[in-house]
């Protein structure tokens, strides 16, 4: 698979997506990051969901190469209306949307706002109730730039810690996952995508920390899978999850494997059923 770089002009300015190359079959399949990573996160899944139809992920607003928002404290709804203008410049009027932790609560907020758009939903990562109303806090503030460079060694270390605890700032026993070692490589990759962005990331994280998950899970009304990890190891259950969303069905991943090859799997299963 090619996977080639391009950018869709909208109000805020340019939004950097991945797209692969010489796909036009079936509807296009939309995969949104997680904060406060970018689409290069999505590399992985994409490479293994292979050209069978296009796939596109999008940088959100102020992460990666995107323009940052152009307000100072945008909402969940504001950085989905972002995507839904984007990818009107992209020309896709139908899509299958896939979303993962921030990325998710984006794409349900586009399926709430332009179900017509929408043709199912994914949901991965996404816990109710949320880790700031269990730890009463939003994380840690990112230290701003300084001669020291303490920023970069921030970033790597919270990049590590997503893939140890859960959620990340709780750094102690009872909140350690079981690990499956993320590559020197994938750690310096995904480092670098916060700190192309670490002025700005901080728009869709704390936008995420806000969003009333019960309330707007439960006005979604486009079919909608929620991806379940039977051992409950690397993340919380989501069945709760799958149970405030009206006709939600729960895929489960199988047991002990979360790879790219299984959630792409579960996705191109669910693209030959529909």
């Amino acid at each position: 698979m090619e996977i080639e770089r391009g950018f869709a002009r909208i109000a805020e300015g340019q939004v950097h997506f991945r797209s692969n190359v010489g796909a036009n079959g079936g509807r296009p399949l939309v995969l949104i990051h997680m904060s406060p990573v970018a689409s290069g996160f999505m590399v992985p899944l994409m490479e293994e969901l292979g050209d069978s139809r296009r796939l596109i992920a999008p940088d959100t607003l102020g992460n990666g190469d995107s323009a940052p928002p152009n307000i100072e404290n945008p909402e969940i709804a504001y950085f989905a209306d972002g995507l839904r203008r984007a990818l009107d410049e992209m020309g896709v009027d139908e899509c299958d949307l896939y979303g993962v932790r921030t990325g998710a609560m984006i794409a349900a907020e586009l399926a709430i706002a332009d179900p017509d758009r929408v043709h199912r939903l994914f949901i991965d990562e996404i816990t109710v109730p949320s880790p700031r109303e269990i730890t009463g806090i939003y994380g840690e503030q990112c230290p701003p730039p300084d001669a020291q460079g303490r920023q970069l060694d921030w970033a790597f270390h919270v990049m590590k810690d997503h893939w140890v605890f859960y959620p990340w700032w709780e750094r102690k026993a009872s909140n350690r996952k079981v690990w499956d070692p993320r590559s020197a490589d994938m750690l310096h990759d995904q480092t670098v995508e916060v700190l192309k962005a670490i002025r700005t990331f901080h728009k869709s994280y704390n936008a995420a920390q806000r969003w009333p998950r019960e309330e707007s899970l439960a006005m979604i009304r486009v079919p909608t899978t929620v991806f379940y990890q039977p051992d409950a190891e690397m993340f919380p259950d989501m069945r709760p999850t799958a149970a405030l969303i009206p006709g939600a069905e729960v895929d489960s991943f199988p047991h002990g494997d979360l790879s790219p090859a299984a959630k792409a799997k579960l996705l191109n299963a669910w693209a030959d059923r529909d």
